[in-house]
């Protein structure tokens, strides 16, 4: 990386990380209420119909981010509210539920839209809650015990019919998908204020490394809260020589990208930094190494707040 970029990174803004842009919202509901720009319920589509409608259709026409569970399900979605940002994009939350049948707390997730009706993000902050029936709980005790050893069982023997790459830690489903190889990787994201932005990271030895990047889903199943550090001792990635490599700084390592440079990770979003995962929340994002060129891969070993190793085959 030349000098030049380093002070261009030093000065610039810098990308939204998976990490930053997945914690749950916590803005006092009081200045929600008060603050400018905002509209709620029928006055969103009102005031904002495009952004509305693009943010309504894209949940309908995208629903893996509901996960398996919902996938296959009839939805039905309602708008919460309608946010003015800057940059003239607008944030619209919605919540959505199964469409019959369902008793209990809706999800709720939130899109930024530019004018153009263009989805710039997308983030679950709330996975759909069915209230338990406590009578039935309790004559089925016995049918509840045996399902938690057998799933625990299903945990430690997965059968051959399963994504390797989905694995169980203590309080954490992890999912690490194949690794990516790229010499340079370029991908548009927004900065901390809100400004869409074309950034590049490139490997420190560019003549004998390439970067590789992984992207990685994680989910909290089982505890009430998850702290999780993103950071250099996060994972490991380990070649096919058993060599091992740290995950590296896609923030800092980002710099603006030069004007007319094609995008080739269009997917792409840096997980880096701290992050609060409340019990059935997800968070997903690439990991970045730099590894020598033409180097295979072998086995990802996670270690943030939980342990759990993805296996290549």
């Amino acid at each position: 990386m030349t000098e030049e970029n380093r002070n261009e990174m030093e000065n610039a803004e810098e990308p939204q990380t998976a990490a930053a842009d997945a914690a749950p919202e916590a803005t006092d509901s009081q200045q929600q209420d008060t603050a400018p720009g905002i509209a709620r319920g029928a006055d969103a589509t009102v005031a904002f119909p495009e952004q509305v409608r693009a943010a309504l259709e894209y949940a309908d026409a995208n629903r893996y981010e509901y996960g398996p569970r919902l996938r296959d399900v009839e939805l039905t979605w309602d708008v919460i509210s309608a946010e003015s940002m800057v940059n003239e994009i607008v944030r619209v939350r919605l919540e959505y539920s199964p469409a019959t049948s369902f008793r209990g707390d809706p999800g709720i997730e939130y899109m930024d839209v530019d004018p153009a009706g263009v989805i710039l993000a997308r983030r679950q902050v709330r996975v759909p809650k069915e209230n338990k029936p406590v009578v039935l709980m309790g004559i089925t005790a016995f049918s509840v015990i045996l399902a938690v050893v057998v799933i625990s069982f299903m945990t430690v023997l997965k059968p051959e019919g399963g994504d390797p790459l989905y694995v169980a830690g203590r309080v954490l489903w992890i999912r690490a998908e194949r690794p990516a190889t790229e010499q340079n990787i370029v991908y548009t994201g927004a900065t901390t204020s809100g400004k869409i932005n074309t950034w590049e990271i490139s490997p420190v030895d560019s003549e004998n490394n390439v970067l590789v990047y992984v992207k990685v889903r994680l989910i909290n199943q089982s505890s009430g809260t998850v702290a999780l550090v993103i950071d250099e001792e996060a994972a490991v990635l380990l070649d096919g020589n058993r060599a091992s490599y740290d995950p590296i700084n896609a923030i800092t390592m980002s710099h603006t990208a030069e004007t007319g440079t094609e995008v080739n990770s269009a997917d792409f979003i840096p997980m880096w930094g701290s992050i609060e995962l409340n019990i059935g929340e997800k968070v997903s994002g690439m990991l970045v190494f730099e590894l020598p060129r033409g180097s295979s891969f072998s086995e990802l070993r996670w270690n943030a707040s939980d342990s759990a190793t993805i296996r290549y085959r």
